[in-house]
């Protein structure tokens, strides 16, 4: 059985909430010593005003790193590596390597979810994703970022500095996320999303370089089926571009 847990950030739970995590034997589990993680963050004393982390915030128009994702549930906890490119314009590309080896991207206006196991490309309207999942904070705006969170417990130590962001809205599918940052840049995340999954992520190799624009672009292999969900409705087709193996960029544009 495959794993559709994902960090991005939990972007298939977010749209398949029977998805659920659940463990196989096939994979490592390790006991975790007991530890409890509960719905909201140990506080430890606000020690650090939270402008730093805007200004960082502010300084990530672009960012593409290597990451490496624990996630941890019920003691056990499970490790998968990908990368991630995004822009602040909503647009992003996340590719997780192997057991989960799946895609998902923006155009800034649909969410794309390629599975190369099944051969099979998702197409949904983006929606409330960037709000409700911790992509969000590498694609939208310092001033949408402020309206979805409280910041507090703010601290820095030499050239580390983190802070915790707890969500406003009561129902948010992220109860709360802590993020770490090292020389200005995003160093780790971690949170809690609404199935009780406590997620950290590392992340290794970080540019805010400007990102080409051929890195946003996604080749679909021929004989791909396309499912997509625009407009609330199912349709399940075959497209030109599957057809012809040819690439598509994330604008849906035949390359």
């Amino acid at each position: 059985m495959r794993y559709f847990i994902s960090f991005f950030f939990s972007l298939v739970l977010f749209f398949n909430p029977a998805l659920k995590a659940t463990t196989n034997s096939d994979e490592n589990t390790y006991d975790t010593e007991g530890k409890i993680y509960t719905d909201t963050k140990e506080q430890v004393g606000l020690s650090e005003d939270s402008n730093y982390l805007f200004n960082s915030i502010n300084k990530h128009q672009y960012f593409s790193a290597q990451f490496e994702q624990t996630t941890l549930q019920e003691k056990k906890k499970r490790l998968i590596e990908g990368e991630i490119r995004a822009h602040r314009s909503g647009i992003f590309k996340i590719s997780y390597f192997e057991p989960l080896n799946e895609v998902m991207f923006s155009d800034g206006k649909d969410f794309y979810r390629f599975d190369p196991e099944l051969e099979q490309l998702n197409i949904q309207p983006l929606e409330e994703l960037l709000e409700e999942t911790p992509v969000g904070l590498f694609t939208l705006s310092l001033k949408e970022i402020k309206e979805l969170f409280i910041f507090s417990e703010c601290r820095k130590d030499l050239n580390q500095f983190s802070c915790l962001l707890t969500s406003k809205k009561e129902e948010s599918f992220i109860k709360w996320i802590d993020i770490g940052v090292k020389n200005d840049v995003f160093d780790s995340f971690e949170y809690l999303d609404t199935f009780g999954q406590t997620v950290s992520l590392k992340f290794k190799n970080v540019s805010l370089s400007t990102i080409p624009n051929g890195e946003f672009k996604l080749n679909i292999p021929e004989g791909t089926d396309i499912v997509s969900f625009r407009n609330s409705n199912c349709l399940l087709y075959t497209s030109d571009a599957a057809d012809e193996g040819l690439g598509v960029d994330l604008g849906g544009r035949r390359i």
